[in-house]
């Protein structure tokens, strides 16, 4: 049988696991520092894991819940301190609140992915747990005053943190990184990243050194000794990690964020092309338009048929090319139309009008969404009645940055049901390609959408 883990069971399970570590380790007199970390980290993981996240993001929520947790477990058990001096107690309630915080921060804030194909144990991941083991040991190091007695760790960190120049310079350093990393294609090899986040790992942190010892661009009064300069190395090390796995996790939640939208997009195309397609190849289309073909070969219309004919293959012809393109000039726009309409106004010869004025020709290679305008002109006239006493009238204006598909009202009685999912599918579009937004007019007289000319 297989188990289903939650989010609520894995965070409070390994919030009272954390507890019952701190009173164990204090009533025998261990140090529950390792133990405290593994546990953080197979929460982390879990939680990540149950998620779906990738390799990468669950390597760096692991060393960045660990960082932020160290400072939250400190600040938790000092506010406890306040209020009690049983220390197994204080011990044990700033354990449990930090584990509950950051398992929530992690499902409440961190989006849901899939990963694709890769497995939980990968490289990343078990260094991204060497190096928080390490950086607990450390920390554990340097708050001991046998190892480093230059300064207090609380002080040493203070200097770090109030130098504006250093903190500017690992934000710049690990943006820069990150971008090309994200945004500017990467790497040309693995070996070659491997290479840049090494150098720039070990090296920023010692430009940041170098800059607080000689007062860039703040002064210190403390002398700067070989040991304060370890101790400030080791730190600027840690915040380097902290400010990358801070900016990875901003840069990987927009990269998510966009191929979700993408993925949107894509399907709102698949469907608007299936929708289209499915239109003009269903039974009534063909039904009227053999109708049609018939009646024009019983009247003996050879002209007419020939051109009916055409008129239809070159529809078909048009829909079938440019299948990947989802923005076409609004002249290949109009042309479509022109052959969708014409097989209209055989239908109704005397019933409905499709009127197109373009106000400059410079507007016909502005661009438009693929079958947007046609799809207006068939909402036209598949939700308002068609009658030579009462004809529909359809006016397609192209003037300054967008192109109004209007038409009079005129509903059928047993109007046709609306999805809403042709408007919907241009709008987004429309926003994504080019931020603008379509406009719609609906009044007791007139209906009418107008388009933005990209």
């Amino acid at each position: 049988m297989t188990v289903k883990y939650d989010n609520s069971l894995v965070i409070h399970g390994f919030a009272v696991l954390h507890a019952a570590t701190t009173m164990l380790c204090l009533a025998a007199g261990i140090d529950d520092t390792i133990f405290l970390t593994v546990w953080t980290m197979a929460m982390t993981v879990l939680l990540c894991n149950i998620k779906r996240l990738s390799v990468e993001f669950t390597a760096i929520s692991v060393v960045l819940v660990n960082i932020l947790g160290y400072g939250l477990g400190m600040a938790c058990a000092a506010g406890f301190n306040l209020l009690t001096n049983i220390g197994f107690l204080t011990h044990a309630a700033s354990t449990f609140i930090t584990t509950e915080i950051l398992g929530w921060s992690i499902v409440l804030l961190v989006p849901e992915n899939k990963r694709e194909g890769r497995d939980i144990k990968d490289s990343w991941l078990w260094l991204a747990i060497l190096v928080v083991l390490l950086a607990r040991i450390i920390i554990g190091l340097l708050s001991s005053s046998h190892v480093f007695a230059s300064v207090p760790l609380s002080d040493a960190l203070s200097m770090l943190t109030s130098n504006s120049g250093v903190l500017l310079l690992l934000i710049c350093v690990n943006v820069i990184l990150l971008h090309r990393v994200h945004s500017a294609g990467g790497f040309k090899s693995r070996s070659l990243s491997v290479i840049w986040h090494f150098v720039l790992f070990l090296g920023t942190p010692a430009v940041c050194v170098m800059m607080m010892a000689i007062g860039l661009p703040v002064k210190y009064e403390t002398p700067f000794t070989l040991s304060l300069c370890l101790e400030l190395l080791i730190l600027s090390f840690i915040a380097q990690a902290v400010t990358y796995s801070i900016i990875y996790l901003i840069y990987y939640v927009a990269s998510t964020r966009r191929e979700m939208e993408a993925e949107r997009n894509k399907g709102l195309i698949a469907r608007m092309e299936y929708q289209n397609l499915k239109q003009q190849v269903n039974p009534h289309f063909l039904f009227n338009s053999l109708n049609v073909l018939d009646a024009l070969v019983a009247q003996g219309k050879t002209s007419e048929v020939r051109s009916f004919t055409r008129k239809l293959a070159a529809m078909y012809r048009h829909m079938l090319s440019n299948e990947s393109e989802s923005l076409i000039p609004l002249s290949e726009e109009l042309k479509y139309v022109n052959m969708y309409t014409d097989l209209l106004k055989v239908r109704f010869p005397a019933g409905m009008s499709v009127d197109v004025v373009v106000a400059d020709a410079s507007l016909g290679s502005r661009y438009v969404l693929k079958y947007s305008v046609q799809m207006l002109v068939e909402n036209a006239y598949k939700h308002n009645s068609i009658s030579e006493e009462d004809p529909l009238k359809i006016v397609i204006l192209a003037d300054g940055d967008r192109v109004t598909v209007s038409n009079n009202r005129h509903p059928k009685f047993s109007d046709t049901a609306s999805t809403g999912l042709g408007l919907k599918y241009i709008r987004q579009n429309y926003l994504a390609n080019g931020g603008k937004d379509i406009v719609i007019t609906d009044t007791a007289d007139v209906y009418s959408v107008s388009l933005p000319l990209l």
